[in-house]
């Protein structure tokens, strides 16, 4: 039976632990290697590695901003693994390259040109394609069953995310439509909710009640039920994000729930389908009357089919079955 080891930044007990991880990147694509489309393989998921001569796959999830004490650890397991001659597989989801961040300096030291890099986007991997000649991209799947369409308007609406992403939605916050009463309910990780906590200038408009939760996929499923859209703001120039999967838009639509977001361009496979969260006028439309987006969301349902989990896992397994 071959090996695969995932190096993720986190201690992790058994692989299944890791779909609890607050980090999607990792959540949604290490753990694909949990399914049993797998079996014919041993997966083991951990920070650490305590036999290399038994890695016949050795895949580098991301690399975490705070772990220093993992960067010369990480760096000697993939040179030890390629002096053996052994496949390695990076799983590159944000573009750290030319950061001065402690992921910019593990990636330039460790990525050579022939590298097998898999990115989550097309621009992603049109960034690396100068400079790298094997880059795949293989998607972000749905983690949720597809659910069934919802026409909620009860000026309800729900924002899920990393804690990354709540400077976005500080943005867009205090110009939020003020013509009649609103609830969101923010759900993000506790170092989200602490942040939230700790914003000595966080503005809203009278209008808005805001209720702060811990993002789980229950806690997720179970507020979808009671809103009446979502949003995603981000920012389409900012270069550390230009790259982003699409991963929430989709569990947006799996979800039933008519949405507004920011344009990134691995949205715009759906372009038409949400609202423009940055076109105020749009915006405040689809605050007003969301129900006008829910065919659009039917229609974006369809194309979401195509990104479950056990076809995403098939291109993992035919990627590393290829080489």
């Amino acid at each position: 039976m071959k090996n695969i080891h995932w190096l993720v930044p986190f201690k992790i007990n058994q692989p299944d632990d890791v779909k609890n991880l607050n980090i999607a990147s990792i959540r949604i694509r290490a753990g694909l290697f949990t399914l049993p489309i797998f079996k014919g393989y041993d997966i083991a998921i951990d920070e650490s590695i305590f036999n290399l001569n038994n890695i016949n796959y050795l895949l580098i999830g991301k690399f975490a901003e705070n772990r220093e004490d993992l960067l010369e650890r990480w760096c000697e397991y993939i040179k030890l693994q390629r002096n053996k001659g052994k496949a390695i597989y990076f799983d590159y989801t944000d573009d750290h390259l030319l950061r001065e961040t402690l992921p910019g300096e593990f990636y330039r030291e460790v990525l050579k040109e022939d590298d097998q890099i898999i990115t989550s986007s097309d621009t992603l991997k049109k960034s690396l394609l100068p400079k790298f000649k094997n880059v795949s991209i293989i998607e972000d799947p749905i983690e949720i069953e597809i659910q069934k369409l919802k026409k909620n308007r009860n000026n309800n609406f729900l924002f899920f995310g990393h804690d990354t992403n709540l400077k976005y939605l500080f943005r867009l916050i205090p110009m939020w439509d003020s013509s009649r009463e609103y609830n969101l309910i923010i759900q993000t990780s506790q170092r989200g909710l602490e942040l939230i906590h700790k914003q000595p200038r966080f503005k809203k408009p009278a209008n808005l009640t805001i209720q702060l939760q811990l993002w789980s996929i229950p806690n997720m499923l179970n507020v979808a039920e009671l809103v009446s859209g979502i949003i995603i703001p981000g920012d389409i120039t900012d270069n550390v994000k230009h790259g982003v999967s699409h991963n929430r838009l989709i569990t947006a639509f799996a979800l039933g729930l008519p949405t507004a977001a920011s344009k990134y361009k691995s949205y715009l496979e759906f372009n038409n389908q949400f609202a423009d969260i940055d076109n105020p006028n749009e915006f405040k439309s689809f605050l007003l009357n969301p129900t006008l987006y829910s065919s659009r969301v039917e229609m974006a349902q369809k194309k979401v089919k195509q990104y479950t989990k056990e076809s995403i896992a098939n291109k993992w397994l035919n990627l590393l079955e290829g080489n």
